[in-house]
């Protein structure tokens, strides 16, 4: 079994409390959580008392020189992610970044090249292809049973559903709105069934029409994604709202497919809406109710694969994560989201934002 892996937690937010560290406490053979940085003590100091934490920090390089990690889960808001990810990754620890894995490709880039000259392994926390459903999706894809994918849609829809507990509404702390938040989640998955196709163009748009009102609607943290872990909520003022609250775009890959992709925090949409699914030469694959479109001789059926459920454990994509990265730093596997993957996914969704800046469509270098 070897000795457990040291862990500390940049981080003391929902996905920390929630996710991360829940997940890292299921490895109890294989991993020990020694710390947790905030840079409010005071919010660092309760999740540890929460979590049986034994040590919490206001000053993240004391905290890396004095516990020395094995690995670091960095949970802290995405423009946070590069300084935080390099100065783990430079004190000698793996991590294991929440996504988005950076705001723009230059600082994924430069996170993935520090990595590289650390002579350490960055994870990136694209839980979307953790769960079971994900995981079948992926073996059909594999075997040939779609043929060539030609063209594919995704879309993660909220009727209400923006994170008020944070700061995932400001700009200058999250980069952006739902696409970077949710839509990474479901572009990153679809890209991986359709075999990491490399994106060359994008053609989006962005709308800020209802975040930003306050409309009296009766809401719940579960609506916006954090159905447990919010303990210390920031008060919200709609008037800070300076995101997207519905993205769309159009994407074309360098083998020729195209991909359509839409995401939201604010939608008049009913609940539900949305999906996604692949369209191939041989097949075609829903997910979520998982469906296999083909043809049998001389007729058209439709095959619903038997897929054991998923635990009824929040963030179980998390959990499923944390396995794989202890298996990966004990080289028994490889990272499962490799470098052109992550890359792949930045550089098209800060395509499909410039695009919408500047009101055509973007070829991307």
């Amino acid at each position: 079994m070897g000795k457990k892996l040291r862990v500390a937690i940049i981080g003391a937010g929902m996905i920390a409390n929630a996710g991360h560290i829940p997940a890292w406490k299921n490895q109890k053979a294989a991993a020990e959580i020694v710390g947790v940085y905030n840079h409010h003590l005071e919010r660092a100091q309760a999740t540890a008392a929460r979590h049986g934490i034994p040590h919490a920090y206001d000053d993240l390089a004391r905290m890396l020189d004095e516990l020395r990690p094995d690995v670091v889960s960095v949970t802290t808001p995405n423009m946070a992610h590069k300084p935080h990810t390099i100065q783990a990754l430079q004190a000698g620890a793996h991590v294991v970044c929440e996504k988005p894995v950076a705001t723009t490709y230059a600082d994924a880039v430069a996170m993935f090249d520090a990595a590289q000259a650390a002579g350490r392994k960055l994870f990136v926390a694209q839980t979307g292809r953790f769960t079971a459903d994900s995981i079948a999706a992926k073996e059909i894809a594999d075997s040939g049973q779609l043929g060539e994918v030609y063209y594919a849609e995704t879309s993660s829809l909220r009727r209400r559903g923006v994170p008020k507990w944070g700061r995932f509404h400001m700009r200058e702390h999250s980069g952006g709105g739902p696409l970077l938040d949710i839509g990474v989640h479901a572009l990153d998955l679809l890209l991986w069934l359709m075999g990491n196709p490399p994106v060359i163009a994008a053609s989006g748009q962005t709308y800020l029409k209802l975040a930003h009102r306050e409309e009296g609607l009766i809401t719940s943290l579960a609506d916006s994604g954090a159905p447990v872990g919010v303990h210390d909520p920031r008060p919200y003022d709609p008037t800070e709202y300076d995101v997207e609250d519905l993205a769309a775009g159009f994407l074309r890959c360098q083998n020729g497919a195209t991909v359509s992709i839409k995401a939201s925090w604010a939608a008049n949409v009913p609940e539900g809406m949305g999906g996604t699914f692949l369209l191939g030469t041989e097949g075609g694959l829903r997910l979520r109710p998982l469906l296999l479109v083909r043809n049998m001789g001389s007729y058209q059926v439709d095959i619903t694969p038997i897929v054991p459920r998923d635990p009824d454990v929040p963030f179980y994509g998390h959990w499923r994560l944390m396995e794989h990265v202890v298996r990966a730093i004990r080289e028994e596997e490889e990272p499962s989201v490799k470098r052109e993957e992550a890359l792949n996914v930045i550089r098209a969704l800060e395509g499909l934002y410039r695009s919408a800046a500047e009101g055509r469509e973007v070829v991307l270098e």
